[in-house]
């Protein structure tokens, strides 16, 4: 069922939903018993081995739309492949890889006792292996694995480097939504890691690593969390990092942030001195409570028939929508996916308002493909910035989310396809870099 993946893309995927456990139980075969109830779709008994505020937050009707968008994207479920019971804090915690027909998928589940009181789908892992993009020329860079130290929490990193004998420019890479890995990798694809060997195959080198939700999962949530412990801090220290080394140019450290990372990026910038261009790739000035509602209605409308379900299913995002932009939500309340603070700080950031202030050049680019950030949003974006000379914009022609090329209307299951970044954006991002001036 294709209706509600993006929810769980974007949503169930950008935070893990755990609680305090405190009472020792045997918990390995009660999370083997719930993955059979869902292979059988009995999702009116699998809530029942949840504690009452898991239910409320995640339903029966929700469950079953999450497991059913899995199966959508993996095919049959085949069986449990791993099991581990690490402790982290005091939590308790199992670890199941469950293996399907296309891909294998992490799920996280945190105890209360005898009862499951979190749950944690982490992105699918398909099978399909990775292409190295025909642009690049292998002995054109180096690889150098790094750690980004950021108050505390260290963060592996990989820097991409031309071989040259002059520092050289370098960009910094900013994930989108959800605990990603460096090479912000969806199903087979790895955008970040064609964008690093593309840009170091012409000069420039990058720098991408380890997002701090996905290298610390649950231990990354404290309290008052929002996009600054998430992303903005890593980012920053990132930059700084890079400011330090010899074979970097320091006065042209750009930053290139990716849907959430792209949104955020004006706010990055208006932290540092040390920047002199930004690189926005389908990022949205609205806030993401606007972007979920769109993307679900969107996926649910594909087949030209919302069932009374999905109306319902919306519905209930609305809901959950509404009562955050009335600020009704605690800031430790878990809601969407993410606690109130998370969302509290979102709904204040108005991206063009920054945008309009810093003074670094800036370009902008989207897909006309992209469900996820629809065109509308590059329409608006061209539109309020027309009046800033270094604000340069483009759109491509059958490009989606990912700016891998596709044809007819784009869908999750695309993401599930082998292919790399475009040429033509790598080129035309390694070009404006080049040509701007220290």
């Amino acid at each position: 069922m294709k209706r509600l993946l993006i929810f769980t893309l974007v949503v169930l995927l950008f935070m893990p939903v755990t609680f305090s456990y405190t009472e020792e139980v045997s918990i390995e075969d009660i999370a083997k018993d719930f993955i059979d109830l869902l292979a059988h779709e009995k999702f009116a008994e699998a809530v029942k081995l949840f504690t009452g505020k898991l239910t409320k937050d995640l339903p029966e009707n929700a469950l079953a739309s999450i497991w059913k968008s899995l199966t959508a994207t993996l095919g049959k479920f085949n069986n449990i492949i791993d099991i581990k019971t690490p402790e982290i804090q005091f939590y308790k915690i199992v670890i199941l890889t469950c293996d399907f027909e296309l891909g294998t998928l992490k799920l996280q589940i945190s105890f209360d006792g005898s009862k499951m009181a979190g749950l944690y789908f982490s992105k699918p892992q398909l099978k399909a292996v990775y292409m190295l993009p025909s642009y690049i020329v292998p002995d054109s860079y180096t690889e150098v694995e790094l750690t980004i130290q950021s108050n505390g929490w260290s963060l592996p990193a990989t820097l991409t480097l031309p071989r040259a004998d002059r520092p050289c420019p370098v960009v910094v890479l900013v994930h989108g939504s959800g605990p990603q890995d460096r090479d912000e990798t969806i199903g087979p694809n790895k955008p970040f890691k064609d964008i690093a060997l593309g840009l170091a195959s012409r000069g420039i080198a990058v720098l991408r690593y380890e997002k701090r939700t996905r290298k610390y999962g649950d231990k990354a949530l404290v309290k008052g969390f929002t996009v600054n412990e998430e992303t903005i801090e890593d980012t920053l220290s990132a930059i700084n990092l890079l400011y330090q080394r010899d074979d970097i140019d320091k006065d042209k450290i750009f930053l290139l942030g990716h849907s959430l990372g792209g949104m955020l990026a004006p706010r990055i910038a208006e932290k540092t001195d040390k920047l002199r261009g930004i690189v926005i790739m389908a990022g949205t000035f609205n806030d993401l409570l606007e972007l979920i509602l769109k993307q679900i209605i969107y996926s649910a409308s594909l087949d030209n028939d919302i069932t009374e379900e999905e109306k319902g299913q919306i519905e209930d995002i609305k809901r959950q929508i509404d009562l955050i932009r009335s600020r009704k939500v605690g800031e430790d309340e878990c809601i969407l996916g993410a606690p109130g603070s998370y969302w509290m700080d979102l709904i204040e950031y108005k991206p063009l308002v920054i945008l309009k202030k810093i003074d670094v050049p800036v370009l902008i680019l989207y897909g006309d493909r992209d469900f996820q950030v629809p065109i509308d949003d590059f329409s608006l974006w061209k539109e309020e910035l027309k009046d800033k000379d270094q604000i340069s914009f483009k759109l491509y022609k059958g490009l989606n989310h990912l700016f891998i090329f596709g044809e007819g209307k784009s869908t999750i299951a695309e993401y599930n396809k082998s292919g790399n970044v475009s040429k033509e954006v790598i080129e035309d991002i390694a070009n404006w870099i080049l040509s701007i001036q220290s």
